[in-house]
């Protein structure tokens, strides 16, 4: 990405951003469109991702001036003058300029793959088979939508362990480190630790070491996993150590599923071939393992077996899907099929996530106020017993 200032043929002084692989492509770029170069720098802007709102904003003004009778080309044009986002402006010129130059709209968004989702991409390629981009950009609306909606829920429903969690944390570290030993060495200096009950002489000597583990739990939950979340490499050693626990490994495997589904039900909607549709939805899929089975599904499809057939075979396709996909497959109503599907595990991941939340909540809720029992009772024993000897 370049960031340039440049002269127009009429004098005009114009600014703005461009994808080049070099700085000489990056001029040779602003030569074709008659300017005049002053400054080409590199831009490296924080995030190369854009915004999904943004995203969505872009296809719903595209989406709207195609029904009103423009071009694709005339849409995106009038959408570069009123966007102020410079990573999604640049990016729309470069595909722009592309499409001017006899691309296709697939292959023209393909140039900036790191902006955009793939599936993204994958569904505009379908509209230079069918022709029908009005149709393909309602539904990459309907996805990006999806995909909006689902975020959403899932930080909704994971939103309140999470502060359980830290208000748990919290709690224990004060009562741990701060008010914990302060009223038990107030005690043992007036009492002498050998009149100290057991039970508190006991809590004497674990606080100490008590108190690292918490210090670390929280490097590791508002550093490390943070730090590590910045990372490809981190991503991955953060998902594999995640995978391990079994009740998150079958929700991940569900959701991973589940935008399969969901993709695959969109993109037969927008009138591709099954296998290509297949092909884009596998695409989305970021976890090996579950990508892998399904590649073996769209292999056994390719060798000649039916698709329901092909699901049947994967260890990882539950009988219930089997049995719509077999009806869909009869009826010749994939697309309906799929859709059915995603609806029904969407409904059984929220409701999975609320319970996990829920189950969360109160055993952290237990933990602490299990630990904060055995502090004060450790504190209320030597307290009563000084209470006792002081009216004595």
């Amino acid at each position: 990405l370049f960031k340039y200032e440049a002269f127009s043929l009429n004098g005009d002084r114009s600014d703005g951003m461009i994808f080049a692989e070099s700085y000489k492509k990056a001029y040779e770029i602003l030569k074709s469109r008659r300017y005049f170069p002053l400054k080409i720098k590199s831009f490296k802007p924080s995030s190369r991702k854009l915004d999904p709102q943004d995203v969505l904003i872009f296809f719903l003004h595209l989406d709207f001036q195609l029904k009103c009778g423009m071009s694709i080309n005339e849409a995106i044009e009038s959408f570069i003058e009123s966007q102020g986002n410079k990573i999604l402006k640049a990016s729309l010129i470069e595909i722009l300029s592309a499409m001017h130059n006899g691309e296709s709209i697939g292959d023209s968004f393909e140039r900036c793959g790191k902006i955009f989702d793939p599936s993204i991409i994958g569904l505009l390629k379908s509209a230079q088979e069918t022709g029908k981009i009005a149709d393909v950009v309602g539904n990459i609306i309907e996805f990006l939508k999806f995909q909006n909606e689902w975020k959403n829920n899932v930080k909704r429903a994971i939103a309140y362990p999470l502060f359980t969690l830290l208000v748990a944390i919290f709690v224990m570290i004060f009562t741990i480190t701060i008010l914990g030993p302060q009223i038990l060495g107030l005690i043992r200096d007036n009492m002498g630790e050998d009149q100290l009950p057991t039970f508190t002489i006991f809590i004497l000597k674990i606080l100490p070491e008590f108190s690292i583990f918490l210090y670390i739990l929280c490097f590791i939950l508002l550093v490390q996993i943070p730090c590590m979340m910045l990372f490809k490499k981190g991503k991955k050693i953060l998902l594999k150590c995640v995978m391990k626990i079994s009740k998150i490994n079958e929700l991940v495997t569900k959701i991973c599923l589940w935008q399969f589904y969901k993709t695959l039900s969109i993109a037969l909607r927008a009138k591709l071939d099954f296998i290509a549709a297949l092909k884009l939805s596998i695409d989305t899929i970021k976890i090996e393992k579950i990508k892998s089975a399904l590649e073996d599904i769209e292999n056994l499809i390719e060798s000649g077996y039916s698709i329901s057939e092909s699901f049947i075979k994967s260890k990882i396709i539950s009988s219930d899907v089997i049995t719509i996909i077999y009806v869909g497959e009869n009826g010749n109503n994939l697309a309906e099929s799929f859709e059915h599907i995603s609806d029904n595990e969407c409904r059984e991941i929220l409701f999975n996530i609320k319970s996990l939340g829920q189950n969360l909540s109160i055993g952290l809720t237990l933990m602490t106020g299990m630990i904060l029992i055995f502090i004060l009772c450790s504190l209320f024993f030597p307290i009563y017993s000084f209470i006792e000897v002081t009216g004595q």
